[in-house]
């Protein structure tokens, strides 16, 4: 993979962790439902496809080349921008 690949896949990850993170907020807002199963596989059909678009993207940026580093940008910049979000609701489901 050239140096342009990994910036271009650099700043991809990065982006599409803040996008995911706000999707997911949006998401959230829309979606949530006292019907814990409903939620369940809301929340289980909108993961799987966040991840289908995001490999199909990669697969047109670098023929698919995923690196982990790459996903572990992805994943660090979703909880960092969602930190007190997810708190609160590790908070609710437990209590």
């Amino acid at each position: 993979m050239s140096l342009k690949e990994q910036i271009v896949s650099f700043i991809f990850s990065f982006l599409y962790g803040t996008i995911s993170s706000y999707l997911y907020i949006t998401f959230y807002r829309f979606f949530h439902d006292k019907n814990r199963s409903f939620n369940i596989l809301n929340s289980l059909l909108f993961v799987i496809d966040l991840i289908i678009i995001y490999f199909v993207i990669f697969l047109l940026i670098n023929e698919g080349d995923v690196k982990i580093v790459f996903v572990l940008i992805t994943i660090t910049t979703f909880f960092v921008l969602n930190y007190k979000n997810l708190q609160k609701k590790c908070k609710n489901m437990f209590n």
